[in-house]
């Protein structure tokens, strides 16, 4: 989970909080940010949902707050797994495979029992869930920094 800035630098996964229209804060925003030139970099993996949940607010009117992690599972998953404290790399990423795999589980078990329902829609909705969540895992974890504001 490591991206090399334009500056040279390696580029750290944080979770920022992002205004939209200034009326709108959405708090635990994956980015990658550069300590040495300071340039933030929305994760590429939740763009399209980020833009997607953007774009629904419309025209903002009042003040409103929200957490990523409260709409979109897998910033939830990695936002638990960046607030318990680390004592290494190594440990982190062992805490962020379990905890991905056991959200993979958890979302199979739930789309066998759909299917026992043979609840279609249901199905497609925790099969898109099990894409996102299965996205995350699969990020590469080798010598990665991880922060959590």
């Amino acid at each position: 989970m490591l991206k090399l800035c334009n500056c040279g630098q390696i580029m750290r996964m944080e979770l920022r909080k992002l205004v939209y229209a200034r009326k709108a804060c959405i708090c635990h925003v994956p980015v990658y940010a550069c300590q040495n030139c300071s340039t933030y970099e929305l994760m590429p993996l939740v763009k399209p949902d980020l833009l997607d949940y953007i774009n629904s607010l419309g025209d903002v009117k009042s003040q409103t707050w929200v957490s990523f992690a409260d709409i979109y599972e897998p910033v939830s998953v990695l936002r638990e797994v960046l607030s318990s404290s680390s004592d290494s790399l190594q440990e982190f990423q062992q805490r962020y495979k379990a905890a991905f795999e056991d959200r993979v589980n958890m979302l199979l078990d739930l789309y066998r029992f759909a299917k026992m329902k043979d609840d279609s829609v249901w199905m497609d909705e925790i099969m898109t869930r099990l894409e996102k969540v299965n996205a995350f895992l699969q990020l590469k974890m080798e010598n990665s920094d991880f922060c959590a504001s």
